[in-house]
């Protein structure tokens, strides 16, 4: 085995484990928020220059407040599952977007959008 498939073999494990945590952590928040009687969550969130972060969690309905720790918790977890779906995307220039989880269903929605620079060059030469 080469140094380059070894360290292949490592991401894929690691992205294994990751994947694995994610489905763990699911389950106990959905458990831990319905029990607060939490019917939605909505985590936008937005990264660009190498760095991001959690903007706002929202809840429904909206007279329930989280702690501040199951707070950063569901922050965590939000950014975590879009950042699956979209690695990198706050690099350069940057994205962003929201993931909406129906706790009823357990169905997680995400819309991201990426932003990038676009350049379009006219010459005109020996005029």
């Amino acid at each position: 085995m080469t140094q380059e498939t070894d360290f292949y073999a490592q991401i894929l494990e690691s992205q294994r484990r990751t994947a694995g945590q994610r489905v763990e952590t699911r389950a106990a928040l959905l458990s831990e928020l319905r029990t607060l009687g939490i019917t939605n969550i909505e985590v936008q969130y937005e990264g660009y220059g190498d760095s991001g972060n959690v903007e706002e969690v929202l809840v429904s309905p909206d007279t329930i407040t989280l702690t501040e720790e199951m707070r950063r918790l569901v922050e965590d977890f939000g950014w975590d599952f879009a950042y699956a779906l979209s690695p990198g995307f706050e690099n350069n220039e940057g994205g962003y977007g929201e993931l909406t989880w129906a706790l009823a269903t357990d169905k997680i929605d995400v819309s991201h959008s990426n932003r990038y620079i676009e350049t379009n060059t006219t010459e005109h030469e020996g005029l």
